[in-house]
């Protein structure tokens, strides 16, 4: 009878171990689930910074080139206004080389210069899977 008792203390135990064993894969799936998970955040975060990084490299740029140019208010607007400028032409193909989810109907970047030569550079783009256009605005006044 001290046999037999034994036999079935041990398959009790043996029940027990795997129903253990059971809850540590479950609790270490949850963990791996969450790290991917942080993962996928934390990808989408380094996309989105460097997106808005590009964003405000392409609007100094532009900047940059109107610093540069004939500082005339006419001279300004005809090269660097949009939509017609050469100037800007040339810049708006580079936004959209560098820059997701402009098309030459949505997310056009612009570019305003009013009387005082005060330049407002705007630029869109849209991320891939993001239902919402993102926008950077650069205000400088070019100085003659």
């Amino acid at each position: 009878m001290n046999i037999r008792t034994r036999h079935i203390g041990q398959t009790r135990q043996n029940g027990i171990a795997v129903v253990e064993n059971l809850v540590a894969i479950l609790i270490f799936s949850f963990g791996i689930l969450g790290i991917v998970g942080l993962l996928a955040s934390s990808m989408k975060s380094s996309a989105s910074a460097k997106y808005r990084n590009d964003a405000s490299m392409l609007a100094n740029q532009i900047v940059g080139e109107m610093w540069v140019a004939d500082k005339s208010n006419t001279a300004l607007k005809a090269g660097f206004e949009s939509p017609g400028g050469a100037s800007f032409a040339a810049w708006k193909t580079r936004v959209g080389t560098t820059l997701p989810g402009i098309t030459d109907t949505v997310n056009l970047p612009t570019v305003t210069i009013d009387a005082n030569n005060v330049a407002t550079v705007t630029v869109r783009w849209q991320a891939p899977g993001e239902k919402a256009a993102h926008n950077y605005v650069l205000t400088a006044r070019i100085n003659g």
